[in-house]
């Protein structure tokens, strides 16, 4: 007997006769076929065939065609009834395709297209697929599968991306074929035209005709948005439209969709143009039935002879189901039945997956751990973004690959201002997704564990809080910058610690208050400026200890005022420059004492006034050195003790006086002298003309002059005392007129004469005019 259908497995051709078989497949679905075989041999066991593939062959009026797929299911079914000894075998037959369902997985892919990633998944199970897409496809900076199948994971990405698949079959394997238009289907081979026969026309046994035609529309809305965002484009306007009416009345209905998955402005335009054909997709759709037995998805075909003229053109087929049957295999047992229903759209319109398979959800917050290149400490972009290893991702490599930059969320962000903590390799922080995608993840916290414990000793130091960082690269605990708070009552402290420096800026007052000590330790240099000079107010004295040396220099004025007395102390010399003057005013007294000596060079002139007394002690002899003319002015008297010898040395004296009284016990005058007397001497009430034109005149020799006496009661000159050496001294000599009524018949002879005085070293006494000692 000529069968329609055989069946073809690795047992051998004649090992398992085909008796039936039920099934359906689509465009992006996976088909199932239930087979039913029989075998005269009973001992095939269930696993016999499990994993292996299985193809039925159909006998069309050209080629043959096949149906090919793998046995997911083996079923002994045990003998069939009647006079037949074949057992019944049962096989669910699926495509290669439906071992991804077997297989879960979770793991991160990075800057791929969804085309890309969907092939790097198919080509680790071996079989072969063929790719006719026709549209470009972004690459996406980070895509995650995440608890799902492998299967489940390319169906939501080609279903996202507008992308979907059929199967060609073949006696020895079947293809997979992946599409995005109609130029990715050919004609159906032998098939490319199929007369519609009608319904009340009676069919004959072997004609292949559509049999059966039920075209339909639905209202579908005519119109879809979708948005999204991107924070390094925060501006940039990221809403794409695309508007397509079906002709129909209330079709312009918009659909808008939130968080569309795209990255940039531009490709909204794709996924808003993808999703309205997807739910366009399904305005148009037509049902049947047919006896051609070619009939597969994912094929065009065109229909001729219809009833209506406009079902007269090309359509795609988008599924096919199965029922076939062989006559049975004992003698004149029934006939066979090969029925083909089908679901066809016109092939103008794009045919999109509908979007059935969820996206996985992150239900909370994860782990994962900040990752980077080895040898780096922290690894960050301009974003202080991250990379992350998930706790999930077995083929991650904890290095920088092991996922996109992760945004990191901070307690405070602005523009150019906020709050900046970097999450460094290492470490263990809390990730959540945006909208509860995985494919969106950002880093919300930070986490201690074992290996990276808190820098507090907890629970005992759990009064204390406060940031403590680390030096980078290779810092130990050791190394760091702190603030801490330490909380315990009765012992609350703030800890502000700089590993190295110290940087503080404050624009405009900065206020300081310490209730009780402070103590400040600078090891090194201390500078400060102050631009708009200082003011230091300490209530209760200070204490100020310079183990150096000290240099001040103020530029402009200084006043210091000190309303207690003050005390200083400087065991190291100090030397005091003030290039623009000093002003001091004591109201006190002061007490000065100066244990080594003292110099004081005035290069400008000295004024000095003394509104009490003035009192010098010099203890061991004094030395005043005055390069130009001194003059002292004494308002009350003057009194000048010499306990010692007296010096005075200079090229002219002039000793001018209203009264002049000198008391000399022992006088020594070393000198060449001219002594003149004034006009007018006055002595004792006494007026007298006489000395006006007395004089003593010498001639520039030294001579020896013993003390002058005067008295009263005589005209005596006595000469011993002290050496003078005098160059021109000129003597105003007032208050000896006195003696001029007692003595003048003997000083009468002197009158206007010269007299010329010398005095040897030894002590005798001559004149030229024959004066006597006693004169």
């Amino acid at each position: 007997m000529d069968r329609i259908v055989r069946a073809h497995t690795p047992l051998g051709d004649d090992q398992l006769l085909f008796r039936s078989m039920r099934g359906s497949e689509g465009l992006s679905q996976l088909f199932e076929f239930d087979v039913e075989l029989l075998s005269t041999d009973a001992s095939i066991g269930a696993k016999s065939l499990l994993g292996k593939p299985l193809a039925l062959e159909i006998r069309t009026a050209g080629a043959p065609r096949f149906l090919h797929g793998h046995v997911a299911r083996f079923t002994v079914a045990g003998r069939e009834g009647g006079r037949t000894r074949h057992t019944v075998y049962r096989a669910v037959v699926r495509p290669w395709l439906w071992y991804l369902t077997r297989t879960s997985n979770s793991r991160v892919f990075q800057g791929k297209s969804a085309v890309q990633i969907i092939a790097e998944v198919l080509d680790a199970y071996g079989f072969v697929f063929e790719n006719r897409l026709c549209a470009d496809y972004r690459a996406w900076d980070y895509c995650a599968q995440f608890n799902e199948t492998d299967f489940a994971f390319v169906s939501r990405l080609m279903e996202l991306e507008g992308i979907y698949y059929y199967f060609k079959h073949e006696k020895n394997q079947h293809t997979l074929v992946l599409a995005d238009d109609i130029s990715g289907h050919d004609e159906l081979p032998d098939y490319a035209c199929i007369d519609c026969f009608a319904a009340d026309r009676p069919l004959e046994d072997d004609l292949e005709v559509i049999d059966a035609w039920q075209a339909s529309a639905e209202l579908r809305t005519g119109s879809y948005a979708v948005g999204d965002f991107n924070f390094t484009m925060p501006k940039a306007d990221m809403f794409s439209a695309r508007q397509l009416p079906i002709g129909a009345s209330q079709d312009g209905h918009d659909m808008y969709e939130w968080m569309g998955d795209y990255a940039a402005p531009g490709q909204g335009e794709h996924y808003a143009r993808v999703r309205l054909e997807e739910v366009q997709a399904l305005s148009e759709r037509s049902d049947g039935h047919a006896t051609v037995r070619g009939m597969a998805p994912g094929w065009r075909f065109t229909m001729r002879g219809a009833p209506r003229d406009a079902d007269n053109r090309e359509y795609l087929l988008v599924s096919v189901s199965y029922d076939l049957r062989e006559a049975g295999y004992a003698s004149a047992e029934g006939r066979g039945r090969y029925s083909f229903g089908f679901v066809a759209q016109p092939a103008a319109l794009p045919f999109r997956a509908p979007r059935g398979t969820p996206m996985p959800r992150a239900t909370g917050p994860q782990t994962a751990t900040v990752v980077g290149p080895d040898g780096q400490e922290i690894w960050t972009d301009e974003y202080g973004r991250v990379k992350l290893q998930f706790r999930w991702d077995r083929q991650g490599q904890s290095n920088q690959d092991s996922s996109a930059w992760v945004r990191v969320s901070q307690a405070w962000a602005g523009d150019g201002f906020g709050t900046v903590h970097v999450p460094r390799v290492g470490q263990e922080v809390m990730v959540d997704f945006i909208g509860g995608r995985v494919d969106r993840p950002i880093v919300i916290g930070r986490l201690y564990n074992t290996d990276r414990m808190p820098p507090f000793d907890l629970p005992a130091e759990a009064t204390k809080s406060g940031i403590v960082s680390r030096s980078t690269p290779g810092g130990s605990p050791a190394d760091a910058n702190a603030i801490v708070f330490d909380d315990m009552m009765g012992a609350e402290q703030v800890l502000l610690h700089a590993q190295r420096n110290l940087d503080t800026e404050v624009e405009a007052d900065e206020i300081h208050t310490t209730g009780g000590t402070r103590t400040t330790l600078i090891k090194g240099h201390e500078s400060s400026t102050f631009e708009s000079g200082e003011e230091r107010h300490i209530t209760k004295g200070a204490l100020e200890t310079i183990d150096g040396g000290e240099t001040r220099t103020v530029t402009g004025g200084a006043i210091e005022r000190v309303s207690d007395g003050e005390t200083r102390t400087i065991t190291g010399g100090a030397i005091e420059t003030i290039s623009g003057g000093e002003r001091r005013t004591v109201t006190g007294g002061i007490d000065e004492t100066v244990n080594g000596d003292v110099i004081v060079t005035v290069n400008g002139a000295v004024l000095r006034l003394v509104t009490g007394a003035d009192i010098r002690i010099t203890c061991a002899g004094r030395v005043e050195i005055v390069n130009a003319i001194d003059g002292k002015l004494v308002l009350g008297p003057d009194n000048t003790v010499v306990t010692g010898p007296k010096t005075v040395t200079a090229p002219d004296i002039t000793y001018n006086s209203t009264t002049s009284e000198i008391n000399v016990t022992n006088f020594k005058l070393n000198a060449t002298v001219s002594a003149y007397n004034t006009p007018t001497q006055v002595m004792k009430g006494d007026t007298d003309n006489w000395w006006q034109r007395m004089m003593m005149e010498g001639t520039k020799r030294q001579a020896l002059a013993y003390a002058w006496s005067f008295d009263r009661y005589g005209n005596k000159m006595q000469f011993s005392g002290v050496n003078w050496l005098i160059q021109s001294l000129f003597l105003n000599i007032s208050g000896v007129n006195w003696l001029e009524a007692k003595y003048r018949p003997k000083l009468k002879a002197l009158k206007r004469k010269k007299s010329v005085v010398t005095a040897n070293a030894g002590g005798t006494e001559s004149t030229s005019t024959g004066l006597e000692n006693n004169t």
